[in-house]
């Protein structure tokens, strides 16, 4: 594996599992729910960098276990801002 290849798909999937997240209308970061397109593009640019340098299979675990981390952790960092936001007032 090219670590030039991985590092910025590692970024760019973070990057886009984020905005996807942020994109929700449920989520508790943004008052306004972004649109999906970037992080949809960030995701697939992801994608797309990982492929030539892992293969199809690992890329594609890879990829998979990079947006999961992400959109599992993204909303308890969310709850947790909104609660550290309400002790603060």
């Amino acid at each position: 594996m090219n670590p030039w290849w991985a590092a910025p798909a590692m970024a760019f999937g973070v990057v886009g599992a984020w905005l996807l997240y942020l994109a929700s209308p449920q989520q508790l970061w943004r008052p306004a729910p972004l649109r999906v397109w970037p992080g949809a593009a960030c995701a697939a640019l992801s994608l797309a960098l990982l492929w030539p340098a892992m293969g199809a299979a690992a890329a594609v675990a890879m990829w998979l276990t990079v947006l999961m981390l992400v959109a599992t952790l993204a909303p308890f960092l969310g709850a947790w801002r909104a609660r550290r936001r309400e002790a603060a007032r």
